[in-house]
């Protein structure tokens, strides 16, 4: 028996500890490269040494975020695939998607339309309130959800166009790539081979996606753009096409967060911002499943529905 068969013969479990344990590699090994590359720049690092957060300037928070992202993100299911003997490009399906340039619209037009309904949706998990015997828990979420919408603000002052760039290239660029590797390419291919039903393996995928970033209160929407992808991917038969739905997502955050502080808004105002009236979001969720469904129909037209077989 070959390589590639003993590693497509692996049972999913074995293969899904492989994954973790190359994304722990990469994300540990390329976490060091980025400090190292911080202190070359003559920045002072010893405040790693005393974990004092308040004294780490948005420079190094940036460096980090980047050097982590590509280790865990790209690095990791890359090697995983080359370890594993997997081929690349058949593994993680980077076909072509402007061989049915038809889908990439609608997936584009999914993308820009449907932003009412899942903020709607990301409103509605803001309210979320646990009974009270989970109380203690509901204090930890809002906690960490505090600490990250920190985070967020500092992340997405813009001053200049340099700063809206390197944004786009940290939020949305290797973000849309990476964890499309590793939540569409790798997590769901393993599930599908794990339980032979690719609802199943889309909708696990989706959850790990969401609460990994470890932001509960916006759980549910972030979940459901997991679950799109993961029919992008499934239905598209290319990966490109969850990719570039990723990157709109999260490009279009930054970009309308851009335009509106050269506008003179501040973080705290932009968010503040009621965008839609009720018959937007109406409008926005009809638009979002007619275009969903249409995306299947014309993928199942152009035979691109079994993408694991």
């Amino acid at each position: 028996m070959s390589d590639m068969q003993k590693s497509t013969h692996q049972h999913p479990a074995l293969q899904l500890i492989y994954l973790l344990l190359y994304v722990i590699a990469g994300g540990l090994v390329f976490s060091v490269i980025g400090i190292i590359i911080y202190s070359l720049t003559g920045n002072n690092c010893s405040i790693l040494l005393t974990g004092d957060e308040s004294n780490m300037d948005i420079n190094f928070i940036r460096t980090i975020q980047i050097s982590s992202s590509l280790g865990i993100f790209i690095a990791g299911p890359l090697t995983f695939a080359l370890a594993t003997k997997q081929p690349i490009k058949s593994y993680y399906h980077f076909y072509n998607p402007l061989k049915t340039p038809q889908l990439l619209i609608i997936v584009t037009a999914i993308m820009v339309l449907g932003l009412p309904f899942l903020e709607l949706i990301n409103a509605a998990n803001q309210k979320m309130v646990l009974p009270d015997f989970l109380k203690g828990l509901e204090q930890w979420m809002r906690e960490k959800e505090q600490q990250a919408a920190v985070l967020t603000k500092q992340l997405l002052v813009m001053k200049s166009f340099s700063d809206y760039l390197f944004n786009l290239l940290m939020i949305a660029v290797i973000p849309a790539i990476g964890e499309e590797l590793l939540f569409r390419g790798s997590l769901q291919n393993i599930f599908y081979k794990w339980f032979y039903n690719p609802h199943v393996a889309i909708w696990i995928s989706a959850i790990i996606f969401s609460a990994i970033h470890v932001q509960f209160f916006g759980f549910f929407p972030r979940m459901l753009l997991g679950v799109l992808f993961g029919y992008f991917l499934w239905w598209g038969k290319s990966l490109w096409l969850a990719i570039w739905a990723h990157f709109l997502n999260n490009g279009l955050a930054v970009t309308m967060a851009y335009v509106l502080q050269l506008q003179g808004k501040s973080i705290d105002e932009i968010e503040r911002t009621d965008t839609f009236q009720i018959w937007g979001y109406l409008l926005s969720a009809i638009i979002t499943l007619v275009l969903f469904i249409k995306f299947y129909q014309d993928s199942k037209k152009n035979n691109q529905i079994d993408i694991y077989e």
